[in-house]
């Protein structure tokens, strides 16, 4: 902590503005990455679509992760009205404004019918019905229901068209960005106009907006999770499903945050303005969704092991079988007993070099969960069964994962640059900066 209390006279008129020069390594490390792994994504895609569509949604889904991680913890913050996180702010703000490239690396799961046939079985059945449609007359609904006396398994798709459906997954696909972005990019534009005026004008109405937009949040965070995930596998359900993935993202984007900070102020900046108390502050929320997400995942297995039913429990006897038995117990270590144990004590919140640490492995565990969502349905929809594991389709993994970390990394590390790296006339900040918990 500061030996005094800072003061607007200890900082800099006009807040600190990042050079990117100064951060050039990185930014280009992270432009290398996501160009090696596009050219080697669009070669595995070439190769072998249906096995290379699941690479693509696991590392596009991770990305949208961090992105609705940041919206939350700017929606909360303004809408509790907390003064500490105002010194970070600027961070989510960034953060969140990598949707739009998000969305763009997205667009292919929405348009491409080669990366869609693959992932969600339900998608062909409706295609085959709108045939049968178009050849002999009738509608979608009643097609299914005829291909339902053919194919008992059917009948579920058939009990969910309402909402399984191509038009309506399509447009809230849209919606889903479109909420995000417009969270994103209202907070931030009141934020950047308070650095012009200083007006608390701006604050209040943050407030406000975010209050409101906490409900339509919640919802795109639940049904693109159920849109694109849960889907993959049209009989299974939860009702936890939305809770368990929210609980992840808004773990790996505060790591991420604190990850951020600690290189910002390697590089000379934010030095008077994050301090050991915002370490602490960072590492207790971690802390919190470590044991959150712990108890979201035992309580959604423990119900589902509990009822015993067959639609719901194939999701766990997929992921046990195999190699996918030990990922599930690594898992259960990794991501919550490690960070459980290391981020219990208070001193190691604030030594930033082991926090550093702790936040690369927590960043390493969401990518591990995610794929144990997402990957695992891969070997029974592709071969059919055949094999739980394809070999080699690892490849696709990794391609995919740098292509779009690369990418996304690249443009959010640039965006630093474009405003100052706090809202420096906002009037908590000080309040903020001097933050004793």
């Amino acid at each position: 902590m500061s030996h005094h209390a800072i003061t607007f006279n200890d900082l800099p008129e006009g807040g600190e503005k990042f050079d990117t020069a100064k951060g050039s390594k990185l930014i280009g490390a992270f432009l290398v990455t996501g160009l090696i792994g596009l050219v080697g994504s669009l070669w595995k895609y070439s190769t072998d679509s249906d096995s290379f569509a699941y690479s693509w949604l696991f590392a596009v889904f991770l990305a949208f992760t961090v992105v609705v991680g940041a919206c939350f913890w700017m929606l909360l913050h303004s809408a509790s009205n907390s003064a500490w996180g105002v010194a970070i702010r600027r961070i989510w703000e960034n953060m969140s404004s990598v949707v739009l490239v998000v969305f763009l690396l997205a667009l292919p799961l929405l348009t491409v019918k080669k990366l869609q046939a693959p992932l969600w079985e339900w998608m062909g059945l409706e295609r085959q019905a709108i045939e049968n449609v178009e050849a002999h007359g009738g509608d979608v609904k009643q097609a299914l229901h005829h291909m339902a006396e053919a194919n008992p398994h059917v009948h579920v798709l058939l009990s969910k068209f309402g909402y399984l459906n191509l038009r309506g997954w399509s447009i809230r696909f849209v919606i889903y960005f479109a909420v995000l972005w417009f969270i994103g990019r209202t907070l931030r534009r009141k934020s950047v106009a308070q650095d012009q005026d200083g007006d608390i004008k701006h604050t209040i109405k943050a407030r406000a907006f975010s209050c409101i937009m906490l409900f339509p949040f919640a919802l795109t965070a639940t049904f693109a999770s159920v849109d694109w995930l849960m889907s993959l596998d049209f009989s299974w359900f939860s009702t936890m499903w939305g809770v368990y993935i929210f609980a992840g993202c808004a773990w790996v984007s505060m790591a991420i945050t604190i990850l951020t900070v600690t290189w910002l102020r390697s590089l000379g900046y934010l030095n008077h303005i994050v301090t050991d108390e915002h370490y602490h502050l960072m590492g207790k929320l971690l802390f919190a969704f470590t044991v959150f997400w712990a108890y979201i995942a035992f309580s959604q297995y423990f119900l589902i092991w509990y009822a015993n039913i067959t639609e719901e429990t194939r999701f766990f006897l997929t992921r046990n079988t195999e190699s996918w038995r030990s990922l599930s117990i690594f898992i259960l270590f990794g991501h919550f007993v490690i960070p459980f144990i290391l981020l219990l004590s208070q001193p190691r919140k604030k030594q930033t070099a082991k926090m550093v640490w702790i936040c690369l492995w927590i960043i390493a565990m969401h990518i591990v969960d995610i794929y144990w969502n997402v990957i695992p349905e891969r070997g029974p929809s592709v071969t059919h069964g055949e094999t739980w594991i394809i070999p080699g389709a690892w490849v696709g993994d990794v391609f995919a994962l740098l292509a779009v970390v690369g990418i996304v990394g690249y443009v959010f590390l640039r965006g630093l640059g474009k405003s100052s790296l706090y809202p420096w006339r906002d009037p908590r900040l000080l309040e903020s900066i001097n933050v004793v918990n």
